[in-house]
This record gives C-alpha cells, structure tokens and sequence, in this order.
C-alpha cells in the first residue's frame, strides 16, 4: 500500500460518530502498525488535516479540508445545487430526499432533506450507503462503465438485512434491469422497513456523478405511489443536470414503466 493510500484510509476511519480517535484506535482501524500510523498523523498534522486534541491526545480532523473544499464548491458547486434540488424535490414529494456521490466504497450523501411530519425515514449524512445495498448505489452501478462495475462488486458485501442481495450474479441481474427502467426500486436491503427509489445524474464524465433518491417507509411505497414519484425524480435529476453542466442529459426512459 502506498503512503498516500494509508494516509487516507487512516482519514476514512473519522466519521460523525467517530470524531476523535486515538492512535492505537486508528492504527487498528485502519490496519497499520503503530509507528506508520504515527507517522501519517504527524505529516497530515503539519499540513493541517488532522490535529491532535490536548486534553485527550486523541486526534480529529483538522482545519485543512476547509481550503479544499471551498475550492470543490466554488469550482464545481456541487453540494450547492443538491441542497437547492432536495429543497424542490421536498416541496414536490414530501418525504425523505437524499443527493449522493460515489466514493470508493459506497456512495456519500452531500444533501438531504427531511418532511416536517412524524414518521419519515431520517438520513444520517456521515453513513456510508453501500453499492451492493442501496437504491442510489445499484442506480449508479447500473449507468456506470463495465470497469467501475467490476471494481464495486469486488468489494466485500456485507447481508445487511435479510433482504440484502450479495450474490453477483443476482446483483448484476438488478442491474440490467434498473439499467432498462432507468431508475433502481428496492426495499428494506439497507434498512428494515425502508424503501427507495433513485435515478442517477450525469456530469461530465462516463460514469455517473451521483444519484438522487427518495426514501419511504417500505408499506408507503405502494405501485401507485412510485409511479406517482418518478416523473418528480425525473426532473429532480434534469435540474442537477442543467445546474452542473448546463444541459440535461437524457437517461430515463421517457415513458416509464410501471412494474
């Protein structure tokens, strides 16, 4: 492994449930020996992407991601304009919407929003969504290249629920067809009792730049109801696309199935 690949899987151990970490912690996390770990920590401590908390020792995430990511955003507006299509597509819809972009393991939320009502299925924004597991994962996978595809089912896939699907084979049958339908439909393979419904939206490159997904309680997302959210998730994507690239890229079918 690289030095640059262990100092970011080190940084991938931090999370909004993990904000500090202590050495030993973060060397077992990320399967390294003590020393290298140390190591890392003081060259991204000197760079300002990681420091170390006085009273504790332990470390957190440091002030240096701020430059870069306000050099993301002022380049690509990216979380900007989610923000601005969860806001449409919450007035629309009113239930649960969440924007992701792929990473290396999953996909990562940079927008979500929730309805002001009881009951609505909540977002934790730090949570890796698996590939293998979530609507806005296999939506990716099913609009991405043939080497990004074999490259997220190399990656181990955990049984999240009893619904989960690991098996390749099957998971590359989901594919084609969310790939035909032109947006993925699963329910409770991420969380027991959660449905959802995702398309994806393209930037400039081959692959997708990230998904846009509704989520619902499983009992709520009834055949009516789905086909009453897709034209919604259609424009919602149609927005993403027209901000970031100025021109919608057609992907989903203009008459949409209904099973």
């Amino acid at each position: 492994m690289k030095t640059v690949d262990k100092a970011l899987s080190v940084l991938d151990q931090f999370s909004l449930e993990r904000t500090e970490l202590g050495l030993s912690e973060l060397s077992r996390m990320a399967g390294l020996d003590k020393a290298a770990t140390r190591r890392l920590l003081v060259a991204m401590a000197r760079h300002g992407f990681v420091e170390q908390v006085a009273e504790t020792r332990k470390y957190r995430l440091g002030h240096g991601f701020l430059r870069l990511a306000r050099i993301r955003e002022a380049t690509v507006p990216l979380e900007q304009v989610a923000g601005d299509v969860c806001d449409w597509l919450l007035e629309q819809a009113n239930e649960t919407v969440h924007v992701s972009v792929p990473g290396p393991s999953g996909m990562m939320t940079i927008a979500h929003r929730l309805p002001r009502r009881g009951n609505v299925i909540n977002i934790i924004p730090s949570e890796l969504l698996p590939f293998h597991a979530t609507a806005s994962g296999l939506v990716f996978l099913a609009f991405a290249t043939e080497a990004r595809v074999t490259r997220a089912l190399a990656l181990p896939r955990d049984k999240l629920t009893d619904s989960t699907v690991t098996d390749e084979a099957e998971l590359r049958e989901m594919i084609a067809r969310f790939r035909a339908n032109g947006y993925s439909h699963v329910m409770n393979t991420f969380e027991a009792g959660v449905a959802s419904i995702s398309m994806p939206f393209f930037g400039d490159g081959d692959d997708p730049a990230g998904a846009v997904a509704l989520a619902l309680a499983w009992h709520d997302l009834t055949d009516s109801r789905r086909i009453a959210l897709l034209p919604l998730l259609k424009q919602a994507v149609a927005r993403m696309e027209t901000a970031l690239t100025g021109i919608p890229r057609a992907q989903v079918p203009e008459v949409l199935p209904k099973a």
